[in-house]
């Protein structure tokens, strides 16, 4: 086992230099960052690291890291106070918050904010510290979270509203018809994993609003939900009109605000002419019978597709005369029952034991060797046939052109209106920036210690795996280096030992020894 265990040291150290050496992105000076730009140190207590608050991004719109106990609203958040429809005096969302340390976390004094009821609805919500406003070229907008769902999730979300600026905005009155810009953040319910990225496009034209939606993320995103771990969530949309979606600072997704939502935020230029009609003699027959085709004189119609077996006869044994049902004659009549009121009674009938060989018999069906079904002409070439019709295309009177969808109705609060069976699931550190730098820093004084935290407490193997998926998750050509290197020579060596090991037990190779020992000089 000792070399087992070299093995596993050796893969541990590999993929953690890997991941160490990981290309980071670097700050600009002029981001103008409070933070020394290094990781926070935590402070041990006792077998957990202590809880060190990190210092906030200049120019921040929001940003959220629990230092400590209190109520939500000690945090200031409101919670909703909205009743539901059906009932004015029961509260439509009943899930209890809490602010404080999960059960599970692997850092002393490192609080959350906590949802702590299954099966409820959750509604909770804050006010940006001043309004984001997409108004300026060469700007982004970055939203960052982390959650962990301590007890996995069966069915719920974690994804957070940024609720749309108005002066109407009431944050008591949140609900799921609150108006948002934009939702993000991951959702679970049964086998199908999301990660939501949804926003709400204005026409120019018109001023309806419709919801966009970004593709699904081409990996799985199973273990997210799953691993009882800490996962960092950042969305950023630039100004150019690209998006990019990151789950532990690795890209899961990313495309063209233009080109990569659902549906198009620009409707096509033209549409079909609703007024437009397929001329009576338009023929979209591709096909049609053969009308030269004429049905053969030896074509019987009459025949059935399936007739009696003439070759079968009874089985020997068969009883042609016993019933289907005999009378029961177990059955015993009532000691209630009464002729006269109830009629004469009679035993129930039950299946004839001798019903496999017994009762009137049928000869099996066979399949009819004359059958040959109704009789159809060909299919031919039709020469008259004009191609598949369709309306001609006319200009969209609903058509426009947006080139700058990246201008969002401003975002004024931050939200999480839910659904959850799980209890238990913990989210913090949120953040609102507009340079993704920014974020990055933060994340390194939040996240990144909490997810080393995580993994000191987990097995050894466990960090293994760890360290392999995050080293892989941007070099995916390790893995052929380890088939090569590390897989191919340990099946080799396991082989060998193996082989050497039944070479030692073998009979013959014993005895011949002993032969060898005991044969005189």
């Amino acid at each position: 086992m000792k070399w087992h265990n070299s093995i596993i040291a050796l893969l541990y150290l590999f993929c953690t230099h890997l991941h160490a050496h990981k290309p980071e992105t670097k700050i600009n000076k002029a981001d103008n960052f409070k933070a020394s730009g290094q990781p926070t140190p935590a402070t041990a207590v006792g077998s957990k690291p202590r809880f060190a608050p990190p210092k906030l991004p200049d120019g921040a719109y929001y940003a959220q890291y629990f230092p400590g106990p209190g109520s939500p609203a000690d945090h200031g958040l409101v919670l909703s106070q909205s009743k539901k429809d059906s009932d004015e005096l029961a509260d439509k969302y009943d899930g209890q918050w809490s602010v404080e340390v999960p059960d599970s976390s692997a850092i002393e004094g490192d609080y959350a904010l906590v949802m702590k009821s299954p099966a409820k609805h959750y509604a909770i919500s804050a006010k940006l510290d001043r309004p984001f406003v997409f108004d300026q070229p060469d700007k982004q907008f970055v939203l960052q979270y982390d959650v962990k769902f301590q007890h996995g999730m069966e069915c719920g979300g974690a994804y957070l509203k940024l609720l749309t600026d108005s002066p109407s905005l009431n944050l008591t009155e949140f609900t799921d018809r609150t108006a948002y810009t934009i939702m993000f953040g991951p959702d679970k319910c049964g086998p199908e994993h999301k990660l939501h990225f949804i926003l709400r496009h204005r026409c120019p034209a018109t001023g309806n609003v419709e919801e966009k939606h970004a593709r699904k993320p081409q990996v799985d995103l199973s273990a997210y939900f799953n691993d009882k771990r800490t996962h960092l969530y950042t969305l950023v949309v630039s100004s150019d009109n690209s998006f990019q979606v990151y789950i532990d600072q690795v890209l899961v997704n990313n495309g063209s605000l233009l080109e990569d939502l659902q549906p198009p935020v620009n409707p096509p230029p033209d549409a079909d002419d609703s007024t437009d009609q397929k001329p009576a003699d338009w023929d979209d027959r591709e096909k049609i019978p053969d009308p030269k085709a004429v049905r053969p004189a030896d074509w019987d119609e009459s025949q059935s597709e399936f007739i009696d077996d003439a070759q079968a006869s009874v089985p020997a044994g068969w009883l042609l005369d016993e019933p289907p049902t005999v009378p029961d004659t177990t059955a015993k009549k009532p000691a209630d029952w009464d002729d006269d009121i109830d009629g004469a009674w009679q035993p129930a009938h039950i299946e004839n034991p001798k019903r496999a060989g017994c009762g009137p018999w049928t000869r099996p069906k066979v399949r009819n060797p004359l059958y040959r079904g109704q009789w159809t002409p060909p299919l031919v070439d039709n020469p008259a046939y004009r191609g598949a019709w369709r309306p001609r295309r006319i200009a969209n009177a609903d058509g426009f052109v947006d080139k700058q969808p990246w201008k969002f109705s401003p975002i004024g609060a931050i939200g999480f209106e839910l659904w959850s069976v799980t209890e238990g699931v913990a989210f913090d550190n949120l953040l609102i920036v507009d340079r993704k730098p920014l974020a990055d820093s933060f994340a390194d004084q939040t996240w990144s210690i909490k997810r080393q935290a995580e993994r000191q407490q987990d097995s050894a193997l466990q960090a293994v795996f760890d360290a392999v998926r995050d080293a892989t998750n941007d070099r995916p050509w390790i893995w052929a280096a380890l088939l090569v290197g590390v897989v191919l020579p340990l099946v080799l060596l396991i082989a060998y030992c193996q082989r050497r090991s039944r070479s030692e037990r073998s009979p013959q190779s014993r005895g011949r020894g002993r032969e060898q020992s005991e044969r005189p000089e």
